[in-house]
């Protein structure tokens, strides 16, 4: 299962609902999701995951809007809310060493001799031996006595996902 997350950039003065206001009937819905601001001097960006994508078809966002009456800078009006998913697995290093996100071809032309675990040796046509390491993550896709040529993947690709993104408009309006 892939894991999922979210950030949410809401207006300043928005914030996160604290989880004693909200009905149980929400919390329910939620199912555990924890929300939480991403530092003390944003607190209107906010951020929840990994969690596991199974579990977490929807993200719920429980908000409090600011009140005009209590705070200047909020004005009654269009809001614009950035919103953010990503789904997927994986480190992904800047310096482009192999990770559990990379799929893996083989080093070498030849018949697959033995797999143990994450180590696969390969059999050259000159009967040199080469022994291979996959990471974690994928799944092998070869078996013993299989030709490989070089450059043929030996495992599935683990890189799966994405990322989404979406503005969103709320007015806020003055109910009196």
């Amino acid at each position: 299962s892939l894991n999922i997350g979210a950030i949410a950039i809401l207006p300043e003065g928005w914030k996160l609902a604290p989880k004693d206001r909200l009905p149980k009937s929400l919390k329910k819905e939620m199912k555990g999701l924890s929300w939480s601001a991403y530092s003390k001097e944003k607190p209107y960006i906010l951020v929840a995951g990994p969690v596991p994508g199974e579990m977490y078809e929807k993200m719920i966002l429980p908000i409090l809007a600011p009140d005009p009456a209590k705070d200047d800078k909020v004005e009654f009006g269009k809001e614009t809310f950035y919103f953010g998913g990503n789904r997927g697995r994986g480190q992904v290093y800047p310096e482009g060493n192999k990770s559990n996100n990379n799929q893996f071809f083989a080093e070498a032309d030849g018949t697959i001799k033995a797999i143990d675990g994450l180590k696969v040796t390969i059999q050259k046509k000159d009967g040199t031996t080469l022994e291979q390491t996959v990471l974690p993550g994928a799944d092998l896709v070869v078996t013993v006595g299989e030709e490989v040529r070089k450059d043929e993947p030996i495992t599935t690709n683990p890189n799966v996902g994405g990322f989404g993104q979406a503005e969103k408009e709320v007015i806020l309006q003055d109910m009196n």
